[in-house]
């Protein structure tokens, strides 16, 4: 007569292969649970809308679709951060630079001369998450004191001008 581990072993080797066991509910529930997660989150990734960082224009585009191209020193430059009008992942903010210049010339643009100030925004950005690769804004932003030239796009709902993005800020020459 077998003892009792031999008999569980030989019940097992034995057994109806239509009978379940403990072992292979908890087996099922387990897979189960992982292949809901998996779709989860798969559905949850392809939600994003995954851009890709934009490339830089070159100076001739920028010139041809730019409604102003100015240059000027950096008078005024604050920022702030809010919630990104960009993306919409759970978690994203960037940071917004207002840039007030004085105008030294104007090569593109009308309603504006030098010596007038303009006020340009741009921006940033500043927490993503999910970490997920995107737009990443204006490159670089200007430091008060600082000559430069603008491409800039004139939005007339919103009455403010925005630069090319990435590049259309070129610092001529850096404060001291």
């Amino acid at each position: 007569m077998p003892n009792g581990a031999t008999a569980t072993i030989i019940g097992h080797l034995t057994r109806d292969p239509e009978s379940k066991s403990v072992g292979d509910d908890d087996m099922k529930t387990q897979l189960r649970s992982c292949f809901a997660f998996f779709l989860v989150g798969l559905v949850a990734l392809s939600a994003f809308d995954a851009s890709a960082a934009v490339a830089p224009h070159s100076e001739e585009s920028m010139m041809k679709g730019a409604t102003h191209v100015i240059r000027g020193k950096v008078v005024a430059l604050s920022s702030k951060t809010q919630k990104s009008k960009v993306e919409s992942t759970l978690f994203a903010r960037d940071r917004i630079f207002k840039v007030t210049m004085i105008l030294s010339e104007v090569e593109k643009g009308k309603a504006i001369k030098p010596g007038d100030e303009l006020t340009f925004e741009a921006w940033q950005p500043s927490t993503r998450l999910p970490l997920l690769p995107g737009p990443q804004g204006h490159q670089p932003i200007p430091a008060k004191g600082d000559l430069v030239k603008t491409y800039l796009l004139y939005n007339k709902k919103t009455k403010t001008y925005h630069p090319f993005m990435p590049n259309g800020i070129k610092i001529l020459k850096k404060a001291k």
